[in-house]
């Protein structure tokens, strides 16, 4: 079938049952390549199972060696069916209580509003439904690991690792790559217009033209190597 929901919920169901059937067993590493293949589809539907499978607690990611089997007893099977229809009978009933027509790009929109000058708003997400919302904050983070193509595609930052504590490390190296774009400009035109000056009054000689175009040049490239120190 074409819907890219209902290939996503065959391929969750049919690992769903190889799992708890134990036809995959414990420790058995799924990947997306294997997983492409066996049922012929692209990443996204494969992406949406598994990490349907991840939020029901049948596979875990581990980050050295990606998407693998959980160890499940027939005790804790039992115990999963009776945890996810419980759960399912909450997420009902607070769907009922506090169900709202308005989509979240909608809300999205309320807080830009709501936004002073000069601050921006980011938006976090990994699934189809994230997309629209992703491309209209001012930054859209998506992941990159579990995360669907159009979310990927839609955002400005794509978190590799899927781990949202990245950003403050994101957010570091920008800012110490402003300061050294900044710091390269400002000296490169400094020395540039200092020595026109200097020429048009007659006082630069060709040594000092040199020293204007490939020593700041040089300069520059070895400030913007510091950036590779950041964190």
């Amino acid at each position: 079938m074409s819907n890219k929901t209902t290939l996503s919920e065959q391929i969750y169901q049919e690992l769903f049952h190889d799992i708890t059937t134990q036809k995959l067993i414990f420790g058995q590493k799924l990947t997306l390549h294997d997983l492409k293949n066996r049922f012929q589809v692209s990443q996204t539907p494969v992406r949406e199972a598994l990490t349907r499978l991840i939020d029901d607690g049948l596979v875990n990611y581990y980050s050295n060696l990606g998407v693998a089997v959980t160890e499940f007893t027939e005790s804790d099977i039992q115990k999963l069916y009776q945890c996810i229809s419980e759960l399912d009978a909450l997420a009902i009933l607070f769907c009922k209580n506090s169900f709202t027509t308005a989509p979240l790009i909608y809300e999205l929109e309320k807080i830009m509003e709501r936004c002073s000058e000069g601050k921006y708003v980011a938006f976090a997400g990994d699934g189809i439904n994230d997309a629209p919302v992703i491309t209209r904050a001012d930054i859209g983070i998506a992941m990159g690991s579990m995360g669907s193509d159009a979310a990927i595609e839609a955002a400005d930052v794509v978190l590799m690792e899927d781990d949202i504590s990245r950003l403050a490390s994101i957010i570091r190296i920008s800012v110490k790559t402003m300061k050294i774009v900044r710091q390269n400009i400002v000296f490169a035109l400094g020395v540039k217009f200092l020595v026109l000056i200097l020429g048009a009054l007659g006082q630069a000689n060709m040594w000092e033209a040199v020293f204007a175009d490939v020593g700041v040049a040089v300069i520059a490239i070895l400030n913007a190597m510091r950036a590779n120190s950041a964190r």
